[in-house]
């Protein structure tokens, strides 16, 4: 159940693709299948970091299962990806990372 979202302030011209690499980077990170990967973009919005309107980003990230080991990792490869994808500088990013108690996250009609 990876969901990864990201908020920016920089316009992604082309979204599908964008999201395209979003969902294949979540999948491969967390060993998970793809088909259960959900992934968000809201872009343009008006966002300040460090007092100023630089590129910059704001991402969450919650996946059963997620362990603090894997944090680091999934750090470098989301930065990675959004400095390649959208420009924004490493330093300009904050992650949130989570992992919800199977109980707490609903599916098809249930939880996990």
């Amino acid at each position: 159940m990876p969901y990864l979202h990201v908020q920016t302030n920089v316009r992604i011209a082309d979204k599908p693709t964008f999201l395209q690499h979003c969902s294949t980077l979540a999948a491969e990170a967390l060993g998970k299948p793809e088909r259960y990967v959900m992934v968000a973009v809201t872009d343009a919005q008006p966002m300040l970091f460090a007092g100023n309107d630089a590129p910059l980003a704001f991402v969450q990230l919650k996946s059963l299962g997620l362990t603090t080991a894997q944090t680091a990792g999934l750090s470098a490869a989301i930065c990675a990806l959004l400095n390649e994808q959208a420009g924004i500088e490493k330093d300009r990013i904050y992650i949130e990372f989570a992992a919800p108690e199977r109980a707490m996250f609903g599916w098809n009609g249930g939880t996990f």
